[in-house]
């Protein structure tokens, strides 16, 4: 069984096409049964703010610390969809603690 490492809320920016809006991220790692580190990043933005900046699928979210990384919506944005909406990066897998802590240096913290 998966054992559940942490999931907080951090303050970070969601970039589109050279524009900046605060936003909080959610970090979600776990230590699967063969001993490899995944971290899921998600976030929340306005879908009518995405729309404004021309945002059709895809973002940069800049973490703490001013890492950048990609985070994309499903299939592409347009009015019909939620009001607000989710985004995600792809998980990452990471084989130590020491590269985990690295990597993502939010979780070093408590």
């Amino acid at each position: 069984m998966p054992e559940h490492l942490k999931e907080a809320g951090y303050p970070g920016q969601i970039e589109i096409e050279g524009t900046r809006s605060p936003v909080t991220y959610k970090l979600n790692a776990r230590k699967d049964n063969d001993g490899a580190y995944h971290v899921a990043v998600s976030l929340t933005a306005p879908r009518d703010w995405l729309l404004k900046q021309g945002f059709r699928n895809e973002a940069t979210l800049v973490r703490v610390g001013g890492v950048q990384m990609p985070v994309h919506f499903e299939e592409t944005l347009n009015v019909a969809d939620n009001i607000s909406v989710t985004l995600q990066a792809d998980d990452a897998v990471i084989s130590t603690m020491d590269e985990l802590k690295k990597k993502f240096p939010e979780l070093r913290a408590n």
